[in-house]
């Protein structure tokens, strides 16, 4: 756990980490009316409720093996899917219950859903016809090989209904594309939907170092690229410098001496070359 200092078995940072400021002011002396001297106490309580606080969490930490994170993290991965949804939604609960009552509830859930995972592909077998274990092996070899055969149904379906729509058809090679890479696709399809959304608004170059020496069509380039106008005379100088010194340059050239985005290199460069600032190699 970050923070964590195992040689002191402390944290670095404790919680409520600055309660001791409330005291820094405090002192007792024998003139004190009994109104100050009383809150004084008051104070000196609060700061023995907050140290109680602290002492409650560190050992909640402890009692349940939150130090080493990365091991208990790796521990909840040992279970289904649908008992670690369980797990993160029971794990506010974990300081109501000790670190072992906890664990024997989370593993007799994880043991019934074993069991009526078991019972229901009982069952399915059952209603199916299947009274020996031989039979299930071969049903179960034939279920995962009907599945694949209708995913490739599916899939080719998908091809000829996209293939008239150019738009379609990339969005669909985009989804194989993930699912071969073994990514979501759905998570896919929103990265590409957000892909396709709008660019963002023009740069405002107001009071931005460097704008009084672009002219109209710079300021323009540096509004719709985002960049700032420094940034931007600094690119075309070394650009300038290594046209002029090797005769010519190309864009693979310029993608190599300045180290951005690849689509605001190109406009850079193609606006460099459109003014004459630079020439093709």
């Amino acid at each position: 756990m970050a923070g964590y200092m195992p040689a002191r078995a402390d944290f670095m940072e404790e919680f409520d980490n600055y309660a001791e400021w409330d005291l820094r002011d405090i002192d007792f002396v024998d003139d004190d009316s009994d109104v100050l001297h009383a809150l004084k106490i008051a104070v000196v309580d609060i700061y023995h409720s907050r140290l109680k606080e602290r002492q409650r969490r560190k050992k909640i930490i402890r009692d349940h093996g939150l130090i080493s994170l990365r091991k208990f993290q790796m521990l909840e991965r040992r279970y289904p899917k649908e008992v670690q949804d369980m797990y993160d939604a029971m794990r506010r609960f974990a300081r109501v219950l000790g670190p072992t009552e906890h664990d024997k509830f989370i593993e007799s859930h994880a043991l019934e859903f074993e069991l009526r995972r078991e019972i229901a592909r009982l069952q399915e077998y059952r209603r199916v016809g299947i009274q020996t274990f031989c039979s299930a092996k071969v049903y179960d070899r034939l279920k995962r090989s009907r599945e694949e055969e209708r995913k490739k149904r599916i899939m080719l379906s998908e091809v000829l209904q996209y293939i008239q729509d150019s738009n379609a058809c990339q969005q669909w090679l985009h989804k194989q594309a993930a699912i071969d890479a073994g990514l979501n696709p759905v998570v896919a399809a929103i990265s590409s939907s957000a892909a396709g959304r709008r660019s963002a608004p023009p740069l405002n170059l107001t009071g931005l170092p460097g704008t009084d020496k672009l002219n109209e069509k710079e300021k323009e380039l540096c509004q719709v690229v985002r960049l700032v106008p420094g940034a931007y005379l600094e690119y075309k100088a070394a650009l300038a410098n290594e046209c002029r010194r090797q005769g010519g340059l190309r864009l693979a050239q310029a993608r190599a001496l300045i180290k951005i985005d690849v689509n605001k290199t190109r406009k850079i460069y193609d606006f460099l070359i459109r003014e004459g600032y630079i020439n093709k190699a």
